[in-house]
């Protein structure tokens, strides 16, 4: 096995699974089948081709980058033990032994898997000042305020509070995934946002950390590597929030030379690769085509002398949000095959270096023209007119509503 897993690092088209996990978790009787052997040659019972299955259907989500963003979690009875309207912040259930144990466990879990990008959510049906109180006196509380990218406690239906968590945090809500003890809740959501993932909640807090690592992360938010910007997700979502009530007062060019950004254009890195994948997975809003790549396709991108990768990092006085913009460039039509920005830094005008970029790399192919594309979806009509706002003058439109445009390239001095 270490020598498989060593290949895979150098191979991004192999997947390596481990089996020894499933049969640890269900025991090889129920896996393995002699009758089958001596009757087709088959080694496995149908339980373990169904798990197989499952297994293969997440390691490829996986690779796709295709797991989702966000968890939103209830507090009462779901991140400890008892209601603390009821008992204080000191009566929760929620210490290193028995029950209390099973509580903190789970916190642990849940700020492992918030290093590996995932943001979390609480929301409850609370008085804030309740909530307040626990994380201000409960020493025994392993998350802490900072491990949240936003709390929200109020008496509003959790349907409600979710669309307008969706709204602030700027992610589409069938990118959440809702935990909550109780079953009428996790109901009203199920049926009035069922874009959201609702797993069901297990009945003993013994099992809650099991049932988190096993069925609710590999099913959601599986990782195919970590990347530096998934461990600073939620620093970067609660730096926006600051970046946020700043622009309320500034007008929108002295709000951007305030902040005072800084980008840097990489192309053609080989190690940006994942993060280049769930971009083109993720991103919707202003992304201009909405092409789908995986580690794969963008690998072959890069080695090839006729497209180009274009990654721009970001920084400003807030701190570093990492890759947030991306361009593919077919270098030989000058064409612009794929351009996106993440929705984090919509509106500081980072999309036009890429575009600058985009041209000088066209230039120097000897092209008078670069081409840019733009294919409607239900999530980018944000960017409809963006072409006609940078130049570009449309050159052809389709029935589906897909345009084609055309900007002059100047030739260098």
């Amino acid at each position: 096995m270490p020598r498989l897993a060593a290949i895979a690092k150098t191979r991004r088209n192999l997947v390596v699974l481990d089996l020894d996990v499933l049969f640890r978790r269900h025991g090889e009787d129920a896996l393995v089948s002699n009758a089958f052997w001596y009757v087709g040659r088959i080694r496995y019972t149908a339980k373990m081709f169904d798990l197989l299955g499952e297994t293969i259907r997440r390691a490829l989500d996986a690779h796709a980058q295709k797991s989702r963003k966000v968890l939103v979690v209830d507090l009462d009875n779901t991140l400890w033990g008892g209601i603390v309207g009821e008992v204080g912040p000191h009566g929760i259930t929620l210490s290193e032994d028995g029950a209390g144990r099973c509580y903190s466990d789970f916190q642990r879990a849940l700020r492992a898997i918030r290093k590996t990008g995932v943001l979390l959510v609480a929301l409850s049906e609370n008085n804030a000042a309740d909530v307040d109180e626990v994380f201000d006196q409960n020493a025994k509380m392993v998350l802490k305020r900072e491990d949240f990218a936003l709390i929200r406690a109020n008496w509003q239906s959790k349907a409600e509070n979710m669309v307008a968590i969706a709204d602030a945090l700027n992610l589409g809500i069938d990118s959440f995934v809702f935990i909550d003890d109780n079953p009428i809740e996790r109901e009203e959501v199920a049926r009035f946002l069922p874009e959201v993932a609702v797993p069901a909640f297990p009945g003993r807090c013994e099992d809650l950390t099991d049932w988190l690592l096993r069925d609710v992360v590999p099913s959601y938010f599986g990782k195919y590597a970590i990347t530096a910007e998934d461990a600073a997700k939620t620093e970067q979502y609660r730096a926006n929030e600051a970046r946020r009530n700043m622009a309320a007062s500034f007008d929108l060019d002295g709000y951007l030379a305030e902040l005072g950004i800084e980008c840097a254009i990489q192309v053609d890195m080989e190690n940006q690769l994942v993060r280049a994948a769930q971009m083109t997975q993720k991103t919707n809003q202003l992304n201009l085509t909405t092409r789908r790549y995986d580690v794969t396709d963008l690998a072959r991108f890069v080695q090839s002398k006729e497209h180009a990768v274009l990654m721009l990092d970001y920084r400003d006085r807030f701190g570093d949000e990492g890759s947030v913009a991306l361009a593919i460039v077919d270098l030989a039509e000058g064409r612009i095959d794929t351009l996106l920005t993440s929705c984090r830094v919509i509106g500081r005008k980072v999309e036009e270096r890429l575009i600058d970029k985009a041209i000088e790399l066209c230039r120097e192919r000897g092209h008078r023209k670069i081409v840019g594309e733009y294919i409607p979806t239900r999530k980018n009509q944000l960017v409809a007119d963006f072409y006609d706002k940078h130049g570009f003058v449309p050159a052809a439109t389709f029935a589906d509503g897909r345009k084609i445009y055309e900007r002059a390239i100047n030739a260098g001095p």
